[in-house]
């Protein structure tokens, strides 16, 4: 794309998702900073993440760098590099792509002070903030006068930040007690609605830790995506029961414009759980809902059939892996072996 802003041309590097084609979603944006560089460990951490649903399906822009322009645009003019992604990426991103409101900017090093001096100066233009080895010194006085204000000014404000850095010997130890003093001005000064964390990462050194900030930082900022857990039948009745978690999904879906519908595996969870503290009848009523919510799971149907196992309700579980094994030819389903051995043996 020629860049007005810049005064030059520029190409963006864009990962849509595997359903992007077969649906019609709206999804969240990651920005990354340095595209050339973190693009691809980008996608991979997302399929990783998303699989296990720790985050919504996304599309993914790499903003790769020309040759030689990566210091002016992060650094000595990073108004005018804020300024083209604000008023050129962003734009031609939400025209070109069925997107949402949600957007996360990730950067490393200079590219990572330069993600943190955006949530500072403009933090209406992203929602989540990652950062991996930030290199604050260099703009070490200005960005705190910065954040300082910052916070003064927004003290309810609802973003997500997660930074990170490893070792002195690794990083420097001016890049290192400039991140600390970073880090205690949040833990004095931030406010408390701001989600923000930092974690110090062993064993790295200042070219590797962009790949366990981007997997660990994605996990971290979309922590309102993630399903909630129950470790005990007291923790979900506390929590609201099923109006609660149902209550909980709605408001999901409503963020991340995705179903409301509470997903299967959460339902096995609980499950699990409420029968392990010999809540019976209430762990099966959670499994017979799941298949209802889910008539075409797999899944669903099969954490059904194992509990009517266990509850020695034998008719019940062989009509479910009836129902399983079904489903499994439709799908070609390479387990469908499995399940007919299952019903053989409850037959038997």
């Amino acid at each position: 794309m020629q860049s007005k802003v810049l005064n030059e041309e520029r190409t963006l590097l864009i990962h849509t998702p595997s359903d992007y084609e077969t649906s019609n979603k709206k999804y969240p944006v990651i920005y990354v900073l340095d595209g050339n560089s973190h693009f691809s460990h980008t996608i991979n951490a997302s399929n990783v993440l998303r699989e296990f649903e720790r985050m919504p399906e996304s599309i993914i822009v790499g903003i790769p760098n020309n040759l030689g322009t990566r210091g002016r645009d992060l650094a000595s003019q990073k108004d005018n590099f804020k300024k083209y992604i604000k008023e050129e990426v962003i734009p031609f991103v939400n025209k070109t792509y069925r997107t949402n409101k949600i957007k996360t900017l990730f950067g490393h090093s200079l590219g990572g002070v330069f993600t943190l001096n955006f949530l500072a100066t403009e933090p209406e233009v992203f929602d989540n903030y990652i950062a991996a080895s930030p290199v604050v010194q260099i703009f070490n006085s200005e960005l705190q006068s910065r954040f300082v204000t910052f916070f003064k000014e927004h003290p309810t404000i609802n973003k997500s930040v997660y930074f990170t850095l490893t070792e002195a010997t690794a990083e420097g130890s001016v890049v290192y007690n400039a991140l600390n003093k970073f880090v205690d001005l949040f833990k004095k000064e931030a406010p408390k609605t701001l989600h923000w964390k930092y974690d110090f990462i062993e064993n790295h050194v200042h070219m590797t830790t962009p790949y366990a900030t981007m997997y660990n930082g994605l996990n971290r900022v979309f922590y309102d995506f993630q399903a909630p857990t129950f470790q005990s039948y007291q923790e979900y009745v506390d929590k609201g029961g099923m109006k609660g978690l149902e209550n909980y999904f709605v408001k999901r879906a409503q963020k991340y414009d995705i179903s409301p519908v509470i997903t299967h595996e959460t339902m096995r969870m609980l499950a699990n759980v409420l029968y392990g503290e010999k809540q019976e009848k209430l762990a099966l009523e959670i499994l017979i809902t799941n298949t209802k919510n889910h008539p075409n799971s797999i899944g669903a149907y099969n954490s059904l059939a194992r509990l009517y196992r266990r509850l020695q309700q034998i008719d019940n579980a062989k009509a479910t892996y009836q129902k399983i094994i079904k489903l499994s030819e439709q799908q070609k389903s390479p387990n469908t072996a499995y399940f007919k051995r299952q019903l053989a043996g409850l037959r038997k």
